[in-house]
């Protein structure tokens, strides 16, 4: 099973520990990834996400999005995208899950 969590949510917000505690039960049994958009790039400078890369967490993050937020660098593990191309992608998950 494929599982994309698209996260708009601030990183600081209640949705971490939920975001957190989905993928550390689904990365066993699934491929996981996330993407990030609007205030939810402020999540490329949260630190300690190391814990979800060592799970095998697949990370994109829309590129506008975070140049308009004045992130101009990135952890290698997260890829640049765009929301264009997150429409192109959602067709290959089995699930979606959205953070607001």
């Amino acid at each position: 099973m494929r599982v994309l969590f698209v996260v708009t949510s601030n990183p600081f917000s209640k949705d971490f520990l939920t975001l957190k505690m989905l993928v550390k039960a689904l990365a066993p049994k699934a491929e996981v990834s996330v993407f990030f958009s609007g205030n939810g790039t402020y999540y490329i400078q949260r630190p300690g996400l190391e814990f979800f890369r060592e799970l095998g967490v697949k990370f994109l993050f829309c590129a506008h999005s975070a140049h308009q937020r004045g992130i101009l660098t990135h952890p290698e593990f997260f890829e640049s995208s765009s929301t264009y191309n997150l429409s192109k992608l959602s067709t290959n998950f089995d699930k979606i899950l959205v953070f607001n």
